[in-house]
């Protein structure tokens, strides 16, 4: 039977299936490199004769089988020891048999039609854990120590937002220099150049001390 249609008076029952395997070449192989890639679909081929009274019954049945495209699942002796769930009809040929009153030959090719995989899903912020591999380390993984002091880099974070301080600080006392030069109008006022170049030195002052902390992670990369 194939769904609830049941074929009647059928002549020749044929399986057939690809084993998927693909023929390589090798260079000096007598022969060819076999490889799989997979199995192919289960493939039956029936034919067989209607007729009777119920013949065009049966004839319109298959035909309304062959047209909807329907998954169905297909029973006979000769799928027993198949892992065979649902087929599609691929194809249907049919034949009205002259001389014959209500006699039809039809010939059937159905094909496997395999449940589809479920999708993989794929989630966000994995960590070790996630992915099974407990509290793994460095050391752990086979990676080697580098030697790195984590406070090396607290204090270069911090000496940043110094270094960012003290550029802010310049640029301020530029400004109070415009202004007092644009004040003064020439007029002797002392030297408004002293405070920029006081904080020009304490600038460069967090500037060699970023320079050697700097230095230090250089260091513990790639000379420890």
């Amino acid at each position: 039977m194939i769904g609830d249609v049941a074929l009647r008076a059928v002549q020749r029952i044929r399986h057939e299936v690809d084993g998927g395997f693909a023929l390589m070449p090798v260079e000096n192989l007598p022969g060819r490199l076999v490889q799989r890639h997979g199995r192919g679909s289960h493939v039956i081929e029936l034919e067989g004769v209607l007729y009777g009274d119920t013949a065009k019954d049966d004839l319109a049945a298959l035909q309304d089988l062959a047209r909807s495209g329907d998954e169905q699942v297909f029973t006979a002796d000769i799928v027993t020891a198949l892992d065979l769930g649902h087929v599609v009809v691929e194809r249907f040929v049919a034949g009205q048999i002259a001389g014959h009153v209500d006699h039809y030959a039809y010939r059937l090719r159905l094909v496997e039609s395999p449940e589809l995989p479920e999708p993989a899903t794929v989630g966000l912020g994995l960590g070790f854990g996630d992915l099974g591999f407990g509290d793994l380390g460095r050391s752990d993984l086979g990676l080697p120590d580098l030697g790195i002091d984590p406070s090396v880099l607290g204090d270069i974070a911090d000496l940043a937002g110094d270094v960012a301080g003290a550029v802010d600080a310049a640029m301020d006392a530029v400004d109070t220099l415009q202004s007092l030069a644009a004040a003064a109008g020439g007029l002797a006022v002392g030297s408004p150049v002293q405070p920029l170049a006081d904080e020009i030195g304490k600038l460069g002052q967090l500037a060699d001390r970023a320079s050697g902390a700097v230095a230090a992670v250089v260091s513990a990369f790639f000379e420890g």
